[in-house]
């Protein structure tokens, strides 16, 4: 005699956890949503990774818990140091200070439209917005859950930009993306 298996439903803040190492998979609103990492997107972000200022700590990719979502922003930095507690595999739960997106046109409109304002809602100070293909870096700062434009940076190799002070950080790797 056989069985029906019993369908194995999971909420998707834990489907994310099943889906091979090679795809991002971010929770939002009980929406799973998986994508692929450009590899430029990845080329452009290594210039960046290593070089925190002083006080800083980040690291590309990291998988955020907040709530019930999981957010996968491609930096995330947070001033005082590496967090308390790092994850054994799983997700960082400690809500960042600063997060940067690099827009690709498949992961755009998610990046803009739902990300940013979950971004803002967790108490996320600080966001930048890089746009390789127009060559354009917005640096944004969350007010009362909503983001403010600080400044907008085209075509610059080098920006000196908040919350990072007085620091030069290169954004000519970005530029250079093909």
């Amino acid at each position: 005699m056989r069985h029906a298996a019993t369908p194995r439903t999971l909420a998707p803040y834990e489907e994310v956890q099943t889906l091979p190492h090679y795809l991002v998979g971010e929770a939002l609103d009980g929406v799973l949503y998986v994508s692929s990492p450009p590899i430029a997107r990845k080329q452009g972000l290594t210039p960046l990774l290593g070089r925190a200022p002083e006080g800083w700590w980040w690291t590309s990719e990291p998988r955020l818990l907040l709530g019930q979502d999981v957010l996968v922003p491609d930096l995330a930095g947070w001033v005082g140091g590496r967090p308390p507690t790092l994850p054994d595999g799983a997700f960082i739960q400690n809500v960042p200070d600063w997060i940067c997106e690099v827009l690709t046109p498949a992961t755009a409109k998610l990046d803009l439209a739902i990300k940013l304002p979950r971004y803002a809602r967790a108490g996320i100070r600080n966001a930048w917005v890089i746009n390789p293909v127009h060559r354009v870096v917005e640096v944004l700062r969350q007010d009362r859950e909503r983001w403010m434009l600080m400044n907008t940076y085209v075509d610059e190799e080098r920006v000196r930009a908040e919350p990072f002070g007085n620091v030069d950080l290169t954004l000519a790797p970005f530029w250079t993306q093909k």
